[in-house]
């Protein structure tokens, strides 16, 4: 179940970076400390707003020790919940036998972001993070048999003694959506994630890489959990990289310092990917902790006519038959549009071929557009892992995603009901 909190500050206070700003109602007693020095202007049922100062000192994590290796492992879990890195873990870990449970640590360090592809491990600057990082989890998952996935490009950094003796490599595809949680439990330990019933598979725990940097800087470095590495890239940003973004700025703060002027736009913010991401509306969205990327693309409101037929250098097209296709360096045009109007299937297959679980969208869309989605069930919608990549391919543009994601909708539904029934 997931913790709730409540506020160690109220409405006018001064609170310095890593201080606690909410503690859990009830055991593990986990922290959430302030991201930034400055005063609450706001702490309600909405949550707290703080108003920064613009200093960037912190308060060090209370009871961090440059080796927690060395601490018993429940002396370790507590260091973990007090500082916060239990909630990177992605699942609700109430005592150490809850850690138990998990039989294979699967550590995603594949990066196949359509947008930046210069991702690499040793983004931090520091050698040992990593290692670190995997020293702490061996504390806390003492059973567990940690996997790293990687690029094939990647590999050396992972390929040393030290990280040999307490996990294990594998490369993966350079591809998106390799990344996919699914993909990679099917890929390293060779398991379904979640059932096609629905269920988790709790003895699988997968982690980001850089959550696994985030742990070894927090409970080894003493830096509070206060701040994400963010991928920040697309053609509307003017330096594109990774930055180190202090939880709660808002986008507006990130569109002043690093986005490109709206005359050469406008431009379309993306929390996420390109193909799977949400776009930032509200003039009050701010980073929360569970990023990771911020796509800025153009924000383009002109419909290109039969954009299929039409053989432009920039334009990409998996259907190969533009002229892009024959000179691969040219930069690609990246945008919102849909790049041509909609139009029947013409059974082209090619969400067949792109679709990384080996389902048949096309055929799947076919039964829900008539009514009919409880006969496309033999067809496994529920594996669907929503990449987007049938809709991007598709030369009809045709939401084809959305049809298959109520397909697997229907099918849980109707598993549901079959429960209750009995």
């Amino acid at each position: 179940q997931t913790p709730t909190f409540t506020p160690s500050i109220e409405k006018g206070d001064t609170v310095r970076a890593g201080e606690r700003l909410l503690q859990s109602d009830s055991e593990p007693l986990i922290s959430i400390a302030s991201p930034v020095n400055g005063t609450v202007t706001g702490c309600d049922e909405d949550g707290i707003t703080i108003s920064s100062d613009g200093t960037e000192g912190f308060e060090p994590v209370e009871g961090h020790t440059r080796a927690p290796w060395h601490l018993g492992r429940e002396d370790a879990f507590n260091l973990s919940c007090s500082s916060g890195c239990i909630l990177l873990f992605n699942d609700s870990f109430s005592s150490l036998s809850d850690l138990d449970r998990v039989k294979h640590i699967i550590i995603n360090a594949v990066h196949n972001s359509p947008l930046n592809q210069s991702w690499s491990p040793g983004i931090t600057g520091d050698p040992n993070i990593f290692y670190d990082g995997i020293r702490t989890l061996k504390v806390l998952f003492p059973e567990s048999e940690i996997i790293i996935a990687v690029n094939k490009r990647n590999m050396k950094f992972f390929n040393t003694p030290e990280i040999k003796e307490h996990a294990s490599a594998v490369i993966l595809s350079g591809r998106y959506p390799q990344e996919h949680p699914e993909l990679l439990s099917r890929d390293t330990v060779h398991k379904r994630l979640v059932s096609p019933e629905g269920v988790y598979d709790s003895s699988i725990l997968l982690i980001q890489f850089l959550d696994v940097i985030r742990i070894a800087e927090t409970m080894t470095r003493g830096r509070p959990f206060i701040d994400r590495i963010l991928m920040i890239a697309g053609p509307g940003v003017s330096r594109p990289g990774w930055y180190r973004v202090r939880i709660g700025t808002p986008f507006e703060a990130i569109r002043h310092h690093l986005l490109k002027s709206d005359d050469y736009g406008p431009w379309r913010i993306v929390r996420g990917g390109i193909l799977t991401g949400e776009s930032v509306v509200s003039p009050d969205a701010s980073v929360q902790p569970a990023d990771t990327e911020i796509s800025v693309i153009r924000e383009y409101a002109v419909r290109d006519l039969y954009r299929f037929i039409n053989p432009g250098f920039t334009y990409d097209s998996y259907s190969r038959t533009t002229a892009a296709e024959y000179i691969p360096l040219l930069p690609k045009q990246l945008d919102s549009n849909v790049h041509g109007g909609v139009r029947p299937c013409v059974q082209c297959n090619y969400c067949d071929e792109v679709c990384p679980v080996g389902i048949y969208p096309h055929l799947i869309r076919k039964y829900v557009v008539a009514d009919r989605a409880d006969e496309s069930f033999r067809f496994r919608p529920y594996d669907c892992i929503e990449c987007g990549l049938c809709d991007y391919v598709c030369p009809s543009k045709i939401d084809i995603a959305s049809d298959v994601v109520k397909a697997k909708e229907e099918y849980h539904t109707r598993r549901r009901e079959i429960e209750i029934s009995d």
